[in-house]
């Protein structure tokens, strides 16, 4: 069954299993359906969406709605169809699907509740995040922004970030045109958001490589352990600057006095490496690296490392302590 045929079966028959499924948790927990229970079962909706992320790749997700309802988590379907094609039966799939839509429910139960278009209901939870302007310039047509550097700065409600991960939904132009906020106030409130929500943590890239061994000292010996510590003082100082959480990190940048204070510290202005939308590398200009080999070294990571939907850009900045500013760093 090619990928296609595989959508049309999930769209043909996901009701009748999320029916099966919901109408025999509500025996277990409550011993009988209702007449009004199974109508409100039966009414839902299924439709299934082209979902853009960021960088432009365009996901499809299944959604379901009940009866009434505007909003409903989204269920990507690739990874569903790597599992058919590994072997799992399609009505195993579907069964996964319909958990993975329940378990998602509460966040999205909540969110029914609040009106997105009521900023002073919701300002508190809106976020920030930095993207690629160039490759997301089809996003931006529908969304509020602000140029920084060759990125974008967006905005996004905060609706979970927990057990079962971060979830965000961009604000549109629609909920912006509706606030009666200016563009500036939302940013400097959205990064009060996001400097509280998503503290900022750096840590130097030795301490990085430690960790990757750490959790494999069974397999290296004490010596070589020894070694390696040893090195440390003639290991460049580069560091890594992302979130608590490490997700969609590179946002740091834009908080206060991040850059400035690791500039301080190291008593030099400061190369910027965007690794990806999750973090970034933080180098000292101290006469170790040019911005030739800076670049070349982001640029090999972003062919051989960073997946698209995480790559935030090739160009590498510049911090310059004097002036407290950053710009595009000049490369040959």
């Amino acid at each position: 069954m090619h990928y296609n045929e595989f959508k049309e079966y999930i769209m043909d028959n996901i009701a009748g299993v999320y029916a099966d499924v919901m109408m025999s948790e509500q025996v277990s927990l409550k011993g009988s359906v209702d007449n009004d229970e199974i109508e409100r079962i039966k009414s839902c909706e299924v439709a299934i969406n082209q979902i853009t992320k960021n960088n432009g790749i365009k996901l499809d997700a299944l959604s379901i709605y009940k009866k009434g309802e505007k909003l409903s988590p989204n269920i990507y379907l690739k990874p569903y169809y790597d599992r058919y094609l590994m072997g799992k039966p399609l009505d195993f799939i579907m069964t996964e699907m319909v958990f993975h839509y329940r378990n998602e429910r509460a966040d999205t139960d909540d969110l029914q509740c609040k009106r997105l278009n009521d900023y002073d209901e919701i300002k508190d939870r809106i976020i920030v995040r930095l993207i690629n302007k160039e490759l997301n310039k089809e996003l931006l047509k529908g969304c509020p922004y602000i140029e920084y550097l060759d990125l974008a700065i967006t905005f996004r409600y905060l609706v979970s970030n927990g057990k079962k991960g971060l979830a965000t939904i961009m604000i549109t132009n629609k909920e912006f045109d509706e606030w009666n906020v200016s563009k500036e106030d939302l940013y400097a409130k959205a990064l009060d958001n996001t400097m509280m929500l998503f503290p900022c943590k750096g840590v130097s890239l030795f301490d990085v490589v430690l960790e990757g061994i750490s959790k494999h000292d069974n397999l290296v010996s004490e010596e070589v352990l020894k070694e390696i510590n040893n090195l440390q003082s003639g290991m460049p100082r580069m560091h890594l600057f992302t979130n608590l959480d490490k997700a969609f990190g590179a946002a740091v940048i834009l908080y206060d006095g991040v850059i400035r204070n690791f500039a301080d510290a190291e008593h030099c202005n400061v190369f910027i490496l965007p690794s990806s939308v999750h973090e970034v590398m933080l180098v000292p200009d101290d006469g170790t690296f040019d911005a030739d080999f800076l670049k070349g070294l982001l640029e090999n990571a972003n062919d051989s490392s960073v997946g698209v939907i995480d790559l935030l850009g090739d160009d590498i900045y510049y911090y310059d302590l004097e002036t407290d500013s950053i710009s595009i760093c000049e490369t040959d």
